[in-house]
């Protein structure tokens, strides 16, 4: 792919795809074996596959998010200024964020707490008597919370946006060097945190601001610090850094047949304390490898479907920011029907895809505000 305004619109699909992904991760969860027990809707028809589909999916898509993330603050910072920039994110991540918590994850909890059988509650009892403790949660609305973090952490430290993309002299530190040590601390810090603070996707919660698996964390921060980096030095650029996506795309293969094989495998026959590491090293190896296979091929390439790609690009935030409310109510509605579980999940997807577009094609895309937001 041609560099400039074609990389952006690579990037733009790449995003679109993330979410996508996100989208068949969520609605997988509801049709697979071990499903946690939290989970909005648990079908009773239950599939292996898709327990497999959820660890893979559960690996890659949020940090390639946040990488894409950190490669678009410099130049925004650097054409805003930090009040502008400050300002601008707050409507488009931290307003966002501020109304999926409070009008729409209480909800999806609420629709967890039912499974507990507990008591009878309505929902204005449940938000008042129990969200705001052992059933906080802020859905998938979590990422907004922490990506406006970074991103005030970043305008703070970086008032200007550091310097531009710059190709001609050497990197400070070989691409190569920096990946393996995004690597080495994710997996460190996973496995840490796996250690100390069981089990390793535990959610934390500070202050009900922010919210995040603590084992994760970490590595989301790196791949934020790395797209910021990786602007700066020019990768994608005429002349600067580019994944190789078969290289990687191989090493994801591998990274991730190794994850499944384990975690479904082998996982059972080993002791705790190897089972946090493999955790560690696997989880972390796909994650990595994913991210840069999907950045490699999204440069390089353009993308297939493109005219449904076109079409759907500018609506990818309004589908993430929708999707739970869409997804979760047809996957209650399609619980009854004995249909094959990869039928009802691949309905869900479609189903909730094609709502959100619509949503924000002719509502979110028109309004005079939220226009201004999504």
């Amino acid at each position: 792919m041609e560099r400039g305004n074609d990389r952006i619109t690579g990037f733009d699909a790449m995003r679109l795809v993330m979410v996508l992904l996100v989208v068949m991760l969520h609605a997988a969860m509801t049709y697979m074996m071990f499903v946690p027990e939290w989970w909005y809707v648990i079908d009773d028809d239950k599939s292996f596959f898709m327990a497999m589909l959820v660890v893979f999916l559960d690996s890659f898509p949020m940090s390639a998010l946040f990488f894409l993330a950190g490669y678009f603050a410099p130049p925004s910072l650097s054409k805003r200024g930090v009040s502008k920039f400050v300002r601008g994110k707050f409507m488009r991540i931290g307003l966002p964020w501020i109304l999926g918590v409070t009008l729409i994850a209480p909800f999806l909890a609420y629709a967890s707490y039912l499974k507990y059988g507990i008591g009878p509650v309505t929902a204005w009892g449940f938000i008042t008597n129990w969200f705001f403790g052992p059933f906080y949660q802020q859905g998938h609305y979590w990422f907004l919370g922490v990506l406006f973090f970074f991103l005030l952490v970043y305008a703070i430290f970086c008032k200007n946006g550091g310097e531009g993309a710059n190709t001609e002299k050497k990197e400070k530190f070989s691409h190569g060097i920096l990946i393996a040590a995004l690597w080495a601390v994710s997996a460190v810090s996973y496995y840490l945190a796996a250690y100390f603070i069981k089990p390793a996707v535990e959610w934390v919660n500070i202050g009900y601001v922010l919210y995040f698996q603590h084992a994760r964390i970490v590595g989301y921060a790196g791949f934020f610090a790395l797209g910021i980096y990786g602007w700066r030095s020019g990768w994608f650029r005429e002349g600067g850094w580019t994944p190789n996506p078969a290289l990687w795309g191989i090493a994801g293969i591998i990274s991730s047949a190794l994850l499944l094989r384990w975690k479904f495998f082998i996982e059972s026959g080993l002791g705790a304390g190897a089972n946090m590491i493999l955790d560690a090293v696997l989880y972390n190896s796909t994650m990595i490898a994913m991210t840069f296979f999907f950045v490699g091929l999204f440069v390089k390439k353009r993308p297939p479907f493109e005219k449904a790609v076109k079409i759907l690009s500018p609506h990818s935030y309004p589908i993430y920011w929708l999707h739970q409310i869409a997804l979760t109510p047809f996957a209650y509605f399609l619980k009854p029907y004995g249909v094959n579980v990869i039928l009802k999940w691949a309905a869900c997807n479609l189903f909730t895809v094609a709502v959100c577009y619509l949503v924000s094609a002719y509502f979110l895309k028109r309004a005079p505000l939220l226009r201004r937001i999504f």
